[in-house]
């Protein structure tokens, strides 16, 4: 008997070797959709309606009609966990997918053409032994030379399926065996390719303003934890050379909450890793989502 998780495909919940795509879907030929995803620890999913309201403000700025509602999309969401109950374990980590595409192109490949939307959900284990070394160790990272898309050409808010421009990013960093940090044009700093950037410097969180990078539900988390803990935290530019005057750098991201980084182009934090305001933030985490990150093996 399989234990693969089962799917939601354009209204059905079907084994994963069953379901069908076209091969003209926007999806796949243009990249032409929408994604989301959500943390489930154990049973539990963790935001998904933040994630879900994320995920309609994506397709209204694509312009693309999901054909149905939000509600209706955290009910199927919530069926597709029910049917899963026997197929995932009740101390392992999983994330959400949420995939919509503008559906299947016609022969004129004109985008209004286009339709009806096709909508996946899926969840797909995560890899929790390389979390907690990544807790204990921190993450290794370097300046990519490939810049992020300016919010005047595609806006970084959204959650676009387009993904070549972090792609490109993460290859450059894997050249130098770590993960790329990316600047905007102006050579501020920006993002990761697959997360939010943070550093603390004088005891104050600082990261960059929304209109440079993706508008993250688990960086919105981290902002509600500062207040709670009264750290305080600012929204503004910072450059390279205020990386090399961090005490603390970490990256917030679904299903990895509050990640140390150890290095960023040769530039270590003042303190050790994992930091004391990021401790103190992996332990809110742990407390919020009821999941120790620096455990394999446990639900809190």
């Amino acid at each position: 008997m399989t234990t693969e998780p089962l799917i939601y495909l354009n209204g059905d919940i079907v084994e994963s070797a069953e379901a069908r795509i076209s091969p003209f879907d926007r999806g796949f030929l243009w990249g032409d959709g929408v994604y989301e995803v959500t943390p489930c620890f154990g049973d539990q999913m963790y935001r998904l309606e933040d994630h879900i309201d994320r995920l309609y403000r994506s397709l209204r700025y694509v312009r693309i009609d999901p054909g149905q509602t939000a509600a209706e999309m955290v009910a199927a969401t919530e069926a597709l966990l029910a049917a899963n109950k026997d197929r995932l374990g009740s101390n392992a980590m999983y994330r959400i997918g949420h995939w919509v595409t503008r559906g299947e192109d016609t022969a004129s490949m004109r985008v209004h053409a286009a339709g009806p939307a096709t909508v996946m959900i899926f969840f797909r284990p995560v890899d929790t032994a390389a979390i907690a070394r990544n807790y204990a160790q921190g993450l290794k990272m370097t300046v990519s030379s490939v810049r992020r898309n300016p919010p005047e050409c595609v806006e970084t808010r959204a959650k676009v399926t387009s993904k070549m421009n972090q792609i490109l990013a993460e290859l450059d960093a894997a050249t130098r065996d770590s993960l790329p940090l990316m600047l905007d044009l102006a050579g501020n700093i920006a993002e990761t390719s697959v997360a939010n950037f943070f550093l603390v410097r004088d005891g104050v969180v600082w990261t960059a303003p929304e209109r440079n990078i993706l508008e993250g539900v688990t960086r919105k988390v981290l902002f509600e934890l500062c207040e709670r803990l009264d750290i305080p935290l600012e929204e503004k530019l910072f450059t390279m050379y205020d990386v090399a005057q961090a005490e603390e750098c970490f990256i917030t991201s679904s299903a990895i909450c509050a990640t140390p980084v150890s290095s960023i182009d040769g530039f270590t934090p003042k303190f050790d890793v994992p930091g004391p305001i990021t401790t103190r933030l992996i332990d809110a985490f742990a407390a919020d989502t009821g999941y120790d990150f620096r455990k394999t093996d446990a639900v809190a």
